[in-house]
């Protein structure tokens, strides 16, 4: 009888560390099943705020484009179809139809500039004609002319172009975020750096501004946010990082695989 015993607790005892490893086991595979759960939220979350500010973006940049072609564009177009109206009847004074005709080209000159002015600004010519190099220091100059801020940009050796959509990306996010430093930050000097690091094209943005609060700068009446940002980054599989904090200077790092 008490070998029995002995063979049960011995049995048992064999396997209470067998059982133990498989309830750890199980608990472990649970804990990695959740965590990939959440995890997989978290991603879809962050992919659903990038659509959606990827959608608003897409969607402002439309609405001010249909304003200024009511605005502007439509205006001046309904100008010159009455002034045209008008010539039909001075055929008998050829001072007044001089008058109108001048008056007739002068309309259309503004409407070409117009029509101009909103094709730049949504492909600068400097960067469609000369690449995302060229572009940023004509940015830059300007920048620093127009403001008294100090913008700096260097860039190495590179002096070749990339994929446009990578360029029209890069330069959109590197005004934004100077703006940003000139309205939130207060900054007094900025830095544009662009290189390549293993085979990726990096773009940073530092400002030894004043910081803002990234909440604020993120509210849809405040411009293009950090969401946004990170929408239009993400449009062109580019990932970026930043550092910002009130009280002190922010930093941006956008990385792009080439």
């Amino acid at each position: 009888m008490n070998e029995a015993k002995v063979i049960i607790l011995g049995t048992f005892a064999m396997l209470l560390p067998v059982v133990a490893i498989i309830i750890f086991v199980f608990f472990y595979n649970r804990r990695q099943r959740l965590q990939r759960e959440k995890l997989e939220r978290i991603e879809e979350l962050h992919r659903q705020a990038m659509l959606e500010a990827s959608v608003a973006t897409q969607e402002n940049v439309r609405r001010q484009i249909g304003g200024d072609l009511h605005d502007e564009i439509g205006t001046l177009l309904s100008a010159t179809r009455m002034s045209l109206t008008q010539i039909t009847k001075y055929e008998d004074n050829p001072a007044k139809r001089e008058s109108l005709l001048n008056q007739t080209e002068e309309l259309l000159n503004e409407t070409l500039n117009n029509v101009r002015r909103l094709s730049k600004e949504l492909m600068p010519s400097t960067l469609d004609e000369f690449g995302l190099i060229i572009a940023l220091k004509d940015f830059t100059e300007k920048m620093t002319e127009h403001t008294g801020v100090m913008v700096c940009f260097s860039h190495g050796e590179l002096a070749e172009l990339f994929d446009k959509k990578i360029e029209l990306a890069l330069y959109r996010t590197a005004q934004e975020l100077v703006n940003n430093a000139l309205k939130h930050a207060k900054a007094s000097v900025i830095n544009i750096q662009l290189q390549i690091k293993s085979n990726n094209l990096v773009l940073q943005i530092s400002d030894n501004g004043i910081g803002f609060d990234l909440a604020e700068v993120n509210k849809p009446n405040r411009g293009i946010g950090i969401k946004n940002i990170e929408s239009r980054i993400s449009v062109i599989k580019g990932k970026i990082k930043f550092d910002i904090e009130k009280g002190r200077g922010s930093s941006f790092e956008i990385t792009v695989a080439l």
